[in-house]
């Protein structure tokens, strides 16, 4: 509010002063810097490799804990659980370095932008906040996984009736806001080409609401159907970005001899 504000001021001064002309043309220079800066983030999500590998992501966590409902108990369940939370650790960075490499990188060629100091202080306070965020969370819901832990059925107890607690209820809603910050975080830039996303950020908002009103059980019978909503609104939104991706850049075409 404060920066209309003096934009108001300053195009009003520049009228008094004569120098509207002057004002439109250094308007105009301040856009193209702006359009500039915005480029490497831009070429960082124009492929919608961050939203795959973070949908990815998602359903490989809800799929880890839905083998114990799906599998009967045995030590292949317990392998595959621990993979698929292997692979849900691994999919962004895999997903990221193999759509660049086989998909956008052979269309645009390679490109290499600058890393100045203030990208890695917000890459380290990024970390920082994340690891506080995910303690913070583990203490809250401390006494919750000490119940279900303790429940005498042992691991089966995630398919036991349950309620969710007050905690666990905002810990839930709050992933829809929370990814959906992300989203828009992955999407600053091509949002605006695509304007179907701001309907997909509607639903990562509130899905999980919805989710928690109308399934019932405890904390980790709601967190899988939550978790899989995640991934699948995340990766059909990288898929559909993808696809447009493919579908207006092409390969550049080889060089006659």
């Amino acid at each position: 509010m404060l920066w209309i504000i003096r934009l108001i001021q300053t195009i009003e001064r520049a009228k008094r002063e004569g120098r509207t002309d002057e004002l439109l043309r250094a308007a105009k220079e301040n856009a193209q810097i702006q359009k500039i800066m915005m480029r490497p983030m831009k070429y960082e999500t124009v492929n919608g490799a961050g939203e795959i590998g973070w949908g990815t992501a998602m359903l490989c966590f809800a799929l880890s804990s839905y083998t114990s409902v799906v599998l009967p108990k045995s030590t292949w369940r317990s392998g595959i659980g621990w993979l698929l939370m292997l692979c849900a650790c691994l999919a962004m960075p895999l997903c990221r370095w193999t759509i660049k490499k086989y998909v956008t990188w052979p269309r645009t060629g390679y490109v290499a932008f600058r890393r100045d100091r203030n990208f890695w202080i917000a890459r380290v306070v990024t970390i920082v906040v994340a690891v506080g965020v995910s303690i913070g969370l583990l203490h809250l819901m401390r006494p919750e996984i000490t119940h279900l832990a303790q429940s005498p059925m042992g691991h089966s107890s995630a398919t036991s009736p349950g309620t969710l607690s007050l905690t666990a209820k905002i810990i839930l809603v709050g992933m829809g806001p929370m990814n959906a910050i992300l989203y828009l975080m992955m999407n600053a830039v091509s949002i605006r080409e695509h304007r179907w996303k701001w309907l997909l950020l509607v639903l990562l908002a509130l899905g999980p609401l919805g989710i928690c009103f109308f399934v019932p059980g405890n904390y980790i019978e709601v967190s899988r159907p939550v978790m899989l909503f995640l991934g699948l609104v995340c990766l059909s939104s990288g898929g559909a970005t993808l696809i447009s991706f493919l579908r207006h850049t092409q390969p550049p075409a080889p060089k006659a001899e």
